[in-house]
This record gives C-alpha cells, sequence and structure tokens, in this order.
C-alpha cells in the first residue's frame, strides 16, 4: 500500500487534520463557494442588460430591488478568493510542501495567462492583445503566487500578514502612484484601480479592477481559516456564528463612526430606506476593510448555517445543488460568461428580430440603446435559465473529472 507523503516539520504535522472531518469540511466549502458561484452571473447579467445605466448602488437614484440585485453579488469575489485560501491549506494535508509550492506558482501563472486571453475573449467575443482588464482571475491567480511563498511561514504569521493587509490596507488610500515615479504603475497593480498607461506599460492600455494587497490578505486569511475546518462540526459551527456576528459588529460601529474602513463615506438621505443604502454602500474596488466585514461576516453566519442544517438534515438536496457547482468553480466561471452573451444574442433576436451583437463587443462597457435594455424581470428569468444550464454543465463536468481523475490537466479547470 503507498505511504502517504511526509510532512516537511513538525509544524505540518500538527496541522495535518483528522480524517474522518475531510468530507465534512469540503461539503461546508463547496457548498458556500457554490452559492456564491450561482450568485455571480446575477451581476454579470445585470451589468450588460438593464434598463438603468447609472449607477445602482446611488442610494439617491437607484430603486430597491436593483440596489439589492447589485449588493448581494458583493458576497462572490471576497468568499470566492477567501475560500481559495482555504483550498491552499486543505491541499497542504495532503502534499508535500514542496510540491505544493510548485503548483501554487503554476496554477497562479496559468490563470493570470487565461485572464489576459480566454477571460477576455469570453466577456467581448473577441480579443486585443492592447488592452487588457484585469479582475478577479488575476487577482486570484497573482494571490496564489504569494501564498506559494506564504504557506512556508508559520500559520500565525500568515494570519497576521493576512489581518494586516485586510485592515489596514486603507492606510495607505493616500499614497498616490504619482509618488512613485516611473513605477507608479505597481503600485497600482498593487492598490490603486484604474487605467494604467505610460511610457513603461504602453502598449498594452491594461485597466485594473482587482489591486492585489486586499485580495492577499483575504486569501492569507482564508487559508488560516482552515485550522478551524480541522475542529469537531458543532465548535466550526459555533466558531463561524460568533466571527460573523463579531465581523458585522465591527463593521455597524466602524461605519457608523464614519472615522476609518471606507474612503466612501454614508450620509442621512431624505428617507429612512435610502440612508440604510448609503450606509451599506461600501467600496469594492479595491475592497475596503468596510466591505470585506461585511461580506465576509455575512458568509461566516451562512456557513453556519450551511453546519446547522446538515447536523438536522434540512435541505440537503439545496447543499448536493449547491456542491456541483462549488466542485469545479473555474469551470462554471469560464462557462457563465459566453452563456450569458449567447442568451443575449438570443433574447435580442426574439425581442428586436437581430442578435446585435455589437452592443456587447466591448462588455460590460455597453452601448445599448435605452428602449432596448432589458427590464429586470426579464433580467431574472434569464438568470433563473442561465443557472438550470451550468447546473446541468457542471455537473456532467464533475462526473467526467471523477471518471478522468488520471488526466493532470483537469486540475487546471
Amino acid at each position: 500500500m503507498p505511504q502517504p507523503p511526509k510532512p516537511d516539520s513538525l509544524e505540518d504535522a500538527r496541522q495535518a487534520p483528522a480524517p474522518e472531518n475531510t468530507g465534512r469540511r469540503a461539503t461546508v466549502v463547496d457548498v458556500l463557494r457554490g452559492l456564491v458561484m450561482v450568485l455571480m452571473p446575477l451581476d454579470h447579467t445585470r451589468e450588460f442588460f438593464t434598463s438603468y445605466s447609472g449607477n445602482p448602488l446611488d442610494p439617491q437614484h437607484t430603486t430597491l430591488l436593483l440596489y439589492l440585485t447589485r449588493w448581494i453579488t458583493h458576497l462572490c469575489a471576497p468568499v470566492f478568493v477567501f475560500l481559495a485560501g482555504t483550498s491552499i491549506f486543505l491541499q497542504q494535508q495532503r502534499k508535500i510542501r514542496s510540491h505544493l509550492t510548485q503548483h501554487l506558482l503554476a496554477r497562479g501563472l496559468w490563470l493570470i495567462i487565461v485572464e489576459l486571453t480566454l477571460v477576455h475573449l469570453v466577456f467581448n467575443f473577441h480579443w486585443q492583445w492592447n488592452i487588457q482588464i484585469l479582475e478577479v482571475i488575476w487577482a486570484i491567480g497573482a494571490s496564489m503566487m504569494v501564498m506559494a511563498v506564504l504557506i512556508h511561514l508559520r500559520l500565525r504569521w500568515v494570519l497576521l500578514i493576512g489581518g494586516c493587509l485586510v485592515g489596514g490596507h486603507n492606510l495607505l488610500d493616500g499614497v498616490t502612484p504619482a509618488s512613485f515615479g516611473r513605477f507608479g504603475w505597481l503600485w497600482q497593480l498593487m492598490h490603486v484601480p484604474g487605467l494604467i498607461s505610460g511610457q513603461s506599460m504602453n502598449p498594452p492600455i491594461i485597466l485594473l479592477a482587482y489591486p492585489l494587497l486586499p485580495w492577499v490578505g483575504v486569501m492569507a486569511v482564508g487559508y488560516a481559516f482552515g485550522k478551524v475546518l480541522v475542529q469537531p462540526k458543532e465548535k466550526r459551527r459555533q466558531w463561524n456564528l460568533r466571527a460573523g456576528l463579531t465581523l458585522l459588529v465591527a463593521f455597524g460601529l466602524l461605519r457608523w463612526t464614519n472615522l476609518y474602513g471606507d474612503p466612501v463615506r454614508w450620509s442621512s438621505q431624505p428617507t429612512g430606506w435610502r440612508t440604510w443604502l448609503s450606509f451599506m454602500n461600501v467600496q469594492k474596488y479595491p475592497p475596503s476593510l468596510l466591505f470585506l466585514l461585511v461580506t465576509l461576516g455575512i458568509a461566516a453566519l451562512i456557513a453556519a448555517g450551511i453546519e446547522s442544517a446538515e447536523q438536522r438534515g434540512a435541505w440537503g438536496w439545496l447543499r448536493s445543488v449547491l456542491q456541483v457547482y462549488g466542485r469545479v468553480p473555474f469551470f462554471y466561471y469560464l462557462l457563465h460568461i459566453p452563456l450569458i452573451h449567447v442568451t443575449a444574442l438570443i433574447v435580442n433576436f426574439f425581442r428586436t428580430g437581430a442578435i446585435h451583437q455589437e452592443w456587447y463587443a466591448y462588455a460590460p462597457f455597453t452601448s445599448i440603446p435605452e428602449e432596448s435594455r432589458w427590464s429586470l424581470a426579464l433580467l431574472y428569468l434569464v438568470f433563473v435559465i442561465d443557472a438550470i444550464i451550468l447546473y446541468v454543465a457542471c455537473r456532467w463536468y464533475v462526473s467526467y473529472k471523477f471518471s478522468h481523475h488520471e488526466k493532470k490537466w483537469l486540475r487546471f479547470v
């Protein structure tokens, strides 16, 4: 019988999980990840096709349903990056650390390449080498390459680094790229979203949506969270419940003071519910401390709910459905974007008699005529249909990966 790989150190041995916990942990991670994956197409569909062309989070002009349609998808990126870190911790339990380092470097580089090529192509239905958009896949890939170094530190140091990046990066909001001269583009990659241009970087022109520093912090904290998952189920549930409540209380207190944690201050509005919209409108690009507190706090409460429902045997069918999505997240991500676009072309054909591909040639910077945009009702209908199609595709791919586990390339999709 083949022997399992030996840990690189006593620290690895101390972190090794009990065998009976493995399946439970994987279920919680996959179900939570599957939930945010299901929500993701809602925002991408809204971004391209709704009748409202302004900022859906503007408390003065938005509607409640439109606001919630956008806000609920705030959970996607932080939970996805956080659980990517957790998955690294779980992989470390069964891999030699040097092998995991190599895997993270290769996987991270692969994700960055895919962001600049395939993701670019499916977003726009054409590819331009001299114009690039760095979004969540780039952030995950680059963060994985950083984690290839951090996993060689003790867990407490990884948690400290991650916590400092998450909690302290807003202290750097006043540092501008101009402070670094010709290397200002590098600071932009780290912390300042927007257009990167200049002699040293032109071509290509790069639009940065996901600066790296806070996302490395989220992944590092997610890695440390893996330690919680080796605990007995009831302790995990209690920890998630307490952590979620603590994060949300911290969010509420910090947000109320308007002192720190988000560059966008909330303000009183003509009505109470619009004031609440202003209060909850926190910055995603880059993710502020308050953005991460509220989204990860909600995610922790959901994780506690998943554990509780599993313990009571409730909602088993829903957990099974979400777990299918969560097992193949990258396959899902690559598939959902072109599916949304193809669906849009089909809907447009039945509505107007033409597919109007030119409307989506530079997504998400659409130029769709106002009278041809979709209502929220149609958006939700398309969202549900696409979610069903994605479930069928993901279920097939899960089965395919299981029956072809010897194919190493499947680990990258």
